[in-house]
């Protein structure tokens, strides 16, 4: 019986690692594209392929992107972390709460 529950417990602990180093990856990879692309902006002004005011912009943009994709993949890996109190009942006209 020791044995069987040995072997679950280290199958359980394989699939965590598992799924923990493809989401890691996931993110890596995530973030060399990021990195990537911040790299062709900065040559394309550096070339005067684009003006100053482009070149902000575009990063900008991509950098709301990324912050919303990050955050998504976060929250799909590590959830979504403690819940924020809802509000509080309030007693009377006062609105004071307790």
């Amino acid at each position: 019986m020791k044995l069987v529950f040995n072997f679950v417990i280290l199958i359980f602990a394989g699939l965590l690692l598992a799924g923990c180093a493809t989401s890691d990856r996931e993110l890596r990879k995530l973030e060399s594209a990021y990195q990537a692309q911040l790299g062709e902006y900065a040559t394309a002004l550096k070339n005067g392929e684009i003006e100053k005011a482009e070149h902000d912009k575009k990063v900008t943009q991509l950098n709301s992107r990324y912050g919303r994709r990050r955050a998504m993949m976060e929250r799909d890996i590590y959830g979504s972390g403690i819940k924020s109190p809802g509000r509080r009942p309030t007693i009377g006209r006062g609105g004071r709460r307790y």
